[in-house]
């Protein structure tokens, strides 16, 4: 009796000293969620791929679309902004000057919509095997790059025709993309969460980014706001990229370092808020969508 009451105490022993400790992912810090994402960058550039195929497969003019889309858009207000009400843009051709901030609104709020919707419409990867699923979020951010690459050829062959060379600075262009790119993968993080457990936020976002669009300086520049209430668009992280790119693209002035200085700031509270929101929601993720 003995005997076996030391062999039970000495299993139990060794089976506490085999134990492992996991860490909450709740615990994890901001460069342990960066470090993850980058580890696994493959699985995105797999899926982002994925996502092309799927989004052209069995089109009849397939990439086109990424053209056509920002095209007639352009042309639409440029016929009612350009023509009809007249907005100044500071010498610029108008459909230059819509087309440049339209093509980087569209990239921005393409990935902010598609990443908040990619937990709910991965659910079946997400329910059967196991992954980092930061890297959903990310995804849009890689497939929709595709779609502003080739929009960008149009815009440039735009500038040309209109007699507005690209400055010297436009080798800065992938820095704005990737900051965009980023910015939107921030909110996502944000709202996939909680977007996979209501569903409201998938049926409201759009309604919100169309309202956001004409509180950015899209389709007007800055300085046709009374001047009173210019310091708002200092607030605003995506008005910032769009006067930095129209900067480097068409001489613009670039933003001041105050604009500066509250996209970054914008910028790191968003990612901060996404991972921890993030990290905290995704052990209900799997059993809500």
């Amino acid at each position: 009796m003995l005997e076996k009451n030391k062999a039970i105490q000495e299993g139990a022993e060794n089976k506490e000293q085999s134990q492992v400790i996991i860490r909450p992912q709740s615990d994890l810090t901001i460069l342990n969620n960066i470090h993850d994402v980058w580890v696994n960058r493959d699985i995105a550039w797999t899926l982002a791929l994925r996502e092309i195929q799927i989004r052209y497969k069995q089109s009849v003019i397939g990439v086109a679309w990424a053209l056509v889309q920002p095209l007639i858009t352009t042309l639409i207000f440029t016929l009612i902004f350009g023509f009809l009400v007249k907005i100044p843009t500071n010498g610029i051709p108008y459909p230059v000057f819509v087309l440049s901030g339209l093509l980087f609104w569209q990239y921005f709020s393409k990935v902010v919509v598609e990443s908040s919707g990619s937990l709910v419409k991965n659910e079946g990867i997400i329910t059967k095997v196991f992954f980092p699923r930061l890297l959903l979020p990310l995804v849009p951010a890689l497939s929709a790059a595709v779609d502003m690459g080739i929009a960008l050829i149009i815009l440039l062959a735009l500038m040309l025709i209109y007699g507005t060379p690209p400055t010297p600075y436009i080798i800065f262009l992938p820095f704005l993309l990737l900051a965009t790119g980023l910015l939107g993968y921030g909110i996502g993080l944000i709202l996939s969460p909680i977007n996979a457990i209501y569903r409201d936020i998938g049926i409201a976002l759009p309604f919100f980014i169309q309202i956001g669009m004409y509180l950015t300086p899209v389709i007007y520049p800055v300085s046709f706001v009374p001047e009173k209430y210019q310091w708002l668009f200092l607030l605003n992280p995506v008005a910032t990229l769009l006067d930095t790119a129209r900067a480097v693209m068409l001489g613009n002035p670039f933003p001041s370092l105050a604009a500066f200085g509250i996209l970054l700031l914008w910028t790191a509270l968003i990612f901060i808020i996404g991972f921890r929101c993030f990290r905290k929601l995704e052990p209900a993720i799997v059993d809500r969508i």
